[in-house]
């Protein structure tokens, strides 16, 4: 192996998504800038643009198109999409000296056929990427056309001109993945169960044929623009299974491959995963979770997503973010971690003190058999006593200056309040309290619409545009959640509010560390409390999985 893997590579500072596009493809000329489906007013470049837009700012999102090719710069300026001229026949080439432009030194390819890519996977890619010391990086199990790889610019600029032949020239990586011994390539398993992968040969979600532009077209004439939008790999899935004549008209199109090596991951196990269904507990467990799953390969673990509990010994270790739900199997052989778990198998001790409770003659693996090991991600009242808030989990885009957005945010608006799925008279005691306490602009995510034009109000935001608009907000209101520690984060001054008996108690916990608390009633100072949110939680907690065996 090759010493460049012992060589401590600097953090991503910068990193842009590069699409590569042009309308003068030999198999379907003008595919990408002609209406899909026929007489509609969206095109593939459309489609692409609004998902990609969920994860980067629209000024991290270059096309780069051949020098020459007018039509396409014509429609990308009229649509407000950045674009890069470079040679036409040698796609390389254009990615490095985009890259010299923009200063990129991690890119994000993407190509200008897949109107249908994965944003879940892609955001899990390229923020697990800025922390990593990977040379590439990609999900493997994906169908074909949603998936993505992200890469240091570096490895472009390792392959001289002798050492190039004609495929590397329109096959931008592939230099790197026929090399795996001079380049560190992390391949992510996705976050499909078994099931789901074994179906994956049933979709070509990509458009290089008129065959695939008709599959497409078909799908696309079956829901709106903005329905599709949401659809990742787990929709389609599901419609999949219902439809299945809808995705059959193009599997036989034949598709390029090259006969790769796999790359040099050497595991140290196996870990499954099992997380709460984001339809009937929210998204934090998934959002938190997933992220996790997807670092674990760059620590040397194969992670596997689950939907039920595995049989004891299948696994070397079984993460658990469930809330409290009880455990039907006494594992023995495989280890448990409980993720913010309070429940009956939460540990009633932590690990350093089992030896004392041997010493007292309690038989451990009688009274305790059913305790597992815990860890926990925020404060509780179960924990407010020795909680470290160092395991907060804080996501590297928050992080990372690297996929912000390139002109420096002001304070646009002075309170930005988050209102999850409130009903109506909460919404309304919400917007009574942002009118009273601030005369300057004010944003509300979520809730009903307000009845005044005093407050802007979006039912939601993707994850960019929530993370533009905080960081552009000089205090946060919101209940006990994600959303208030990363304010807490990013220094802007707090207060909480209750939607339920328990949030109430939570905010009972941060009120002693001077986060105040109201109730919509009365004026109130917000405060950056006496605690600091730290962001080394994904950190310590792969740490603590790396001890688990």
């Amino acid at each position: 192996m090759s010493g460049i893997h012992l060589t401590p590579k600097p953090k991503v500072r910068s990193l842009f998504a590069f699409i590569q596009a042009r309308t003068g493809s030999t198999r379907f000329p003008k595919k990408v800038i002609r209406p899909i489906p026929p007489n509609s007013d969206k095109t593939i470049l459309d489609h692409i643009h609004s998902r990609v837009l969920k994860i980067l700012p629209n000024s991290r999102i270059i096309y780069l198109i051949p020098e020459g090719d007018l039509e396409l710069e014509s429609f990308l300026e009229k649509n407000g999409m950045h674009h890069f001229f470079g040679p036409l026949e040698d796609v390389r080439q254009r990615y490095i000296l985009a890259s010299e432009k923009f200063n990129a030194d991690a890119i994000l390819r993407l190509t200008g056929d897949n109107p249908f890519y994965d944003t879940t996977h892609l955001d899990l890619l390229i923020q697990t990427f800025i922390e990593s010391d990977s040379d590439l990086a990609y999900f493997k199990g994906l169908p074909l056309g949603t998936g993505g790889e992200v890469f240091r610019t570096s490895t472009l600029l390792n392959l001289s001109n002798s050492q190039q032949e004609e495929r590397h020239k329109e096959h931008v990586s592939l230099h790197i993945k026929e090399d795996p011994n001079l380049y560190k390539i992390t391949a992510i398993p996705s976050l499909l169960t078994k099931e789901e992968v074994s179906r994956l040969a049933n979709f070509r979600l990509t458009v290089d044929t008129p065959e695939d532009f008709e599959t497409v077209s078909d799908l696309l004439t079956q829901k709106s623009f903005e329905s599709i939008g949401n659809f990742n790999t787990k929709e389609f899935l599901e419609w999949e299974k219902e439809s299945p004549s809808l995705f059959q008209k193009n599997l036989d199109v034949p598709q390029v491959k090259f006969a790769l090596p796999s790359p040099n991951q050497t595991y140290k196990g196996k870990v499954a995963v099992l997380v709460a269904p984001a339809k009937e507990f929210g998204s934090g467990h998934f959002s938190r979770t997933s992220l996790l799953y997807s670092f674990l390969p760059y620590r040397g673990w194969e992670p596997e997503w689950l939907s039920t509990f595995p049989k004891d010994g299948e696994y070397n270790i079984l993460l658990i973010d469930y809330r409290d739900i009880k455990i039907p199997i006494s594992y023995q052989k495989t280890k448990v971690l409980l993720l913010d778990h309070f429940g009956e198998d939460r540990s009633l001790l932590a690990p350093e003190a089992r030896d004392l409770v041997l010493a007292d003659n309690i038989n451990f693996k009688t009274d305790y058999k059913r305790k597992y090991d815990f860890w926990d991600l925020l404060p509780h009242p179960g924990n407010d006593r020795n909680f470290n808030w160092e395991q907060i989990l804080i996501p590297p885009n928050l992080i990372s200056a690297a996929t912000n957005e390139e002109k420096s945010s002001h304070k646009e608006y002075e309170i930005f309040c988050y209102a999850g799925n409130l009903g109506k008279e909460e919404s309304e005691n919400i917007d009574s309290f942002l009118v009273q306490n601030s005369s300057k602009k004010k944003i509300r995510i979520g809730g009903t619409p307000p009845q005044t034009n005093e407050i802007q109000y979006y039912s939601r935001l993707s994850r960019v545009q929530y993370l533009q608009t905080l960081r552009s907000s000089e205090k946060f209101l919101g209940y006990f959640g994600q959303s208030l520690f990363e304010a807490l984060f990013l220094k802007i001054p707090s207060a909480t509010f209750s939607i339920s008996p328990i949030h109430r108690e939570l905010s009972h916990i941060l009120e002693k560390y001077n986060i105040p608390f109201t109730d919509l009633r009365q004026k109130v100072e917000f405060s950056l409390g006496a605690k600091t949110v730290g962001e080394n939680g994904y950190k310590v907690l792969l740490d603590k999985i790396d001890s688990i065996i």
